[in-house]
């Protein structure tokens, strides 16, 4: 024990006491490693035996993947054949695009194409805004033919059409109650025209009497009117009707 505290030899008591503490920092150091090593040890046994075998994967619903999406399993210390198995199943599965949905799914369910709209143009004159006019020779002989000319102007604010057929239009020519002669006997002597006239504008024709007395389907009677007085007529149906006086002489 005094050999311990108090050193003998050759060398200073110092040189010693210095060998003798590196000696024991070493000690400590070896020591410490040792130490170090075993609890290292014993914590990854611990954390290899307490970590639990994962479950198995079972397959999510197929849905539309992402284009960038790839299956990444995570690494475990110990995986069963059925858990590998039931990971490959789930990336296959999700590496199957699910099918497109049609662009009929896609259209919304009762719609249909907005109907056009169809173009609007001038309507029909309505007769009680024509002016008929009527003129010709006032002064006849007997069986002298007679040109008259004829015209309906649109009194209305707004371009219409005018429409002259022989069902809503007639030229008659009377004598008192005497009915002389009228387009009525006579289908053709009307020409159907439908004409668009602006505002104030009128439509413009002329019909001929031959001087001689009508019967049905466009034939004469024999008889020759005689000198007098007469009235033509002309008559739109809805208008107002107007005539014209003539003298016929001897």
């Amino acid at each position: 024990m005094t050999s311990v505290l108090h050193p003998v030899g050759p060398e200073p008591a110092e040189t010693y006491w210095a060998r003798r503490v590196a000696l024991l920092i070493a000690l400590v150091v070896l020591v410490g490693l040792v130490v170090a090593v075993v609890v290292n040890s014993t914590s990854s046994g611990s954390a290899v035996s307490a970590d639990p075998v994962p479950p198995p994967v079972t397959a999510p619903p197929a849905t539309s993947p992402s284009p960038s999406a790839s299956p990444s399993p995570s690494p475990s210390p110990s995986t069963s054949p059925s858990a590998t198995a039931s990971a490959s199943s789930s990336a296959r599965t999700a590496a199957t695009p699910a099918p497109k949905a049609s662009k009929a799914a896609r259209a919304p369910a009762g719609a249909s194409p907005s109907p056009k709209p169809t173009p609007t143009g001038p309507v029909a004159c309505r007769p009680k805004e024509l002016r008929a006019t009527l003129t010709g020779k006032q002064r006849l002989k007997p069986e002298q033919k007679s040109t008259f000319t004829l015209s309906l102007i649109n009194g209305s604010d707004a371009t219409c059409v005018v429409s002259v057929t022989p069902e809503n239009f007639e030229l008659k020519i009377y004598s008192g109650t005497d009915r002389i002669w009228t387009t009525d006997d006579c289908s053709t002597a009307v020409k159907k025209r439908s004409t668009t006239v602006r505002a104030e504008d009128a439509v413009v024709w002329t019909m001929t009497w031959d001087g001689a007395r009508s019967r049905q389907d466009c034939r004469t009677r024999p008889e020759v009117p005689r000198p007098g007085t007469y009235f033509a007529t002309a008559q739109l149906d809805g208008a107002e009707p107007v005539q014209l006086r003539m003298i016929l002489g001897g």
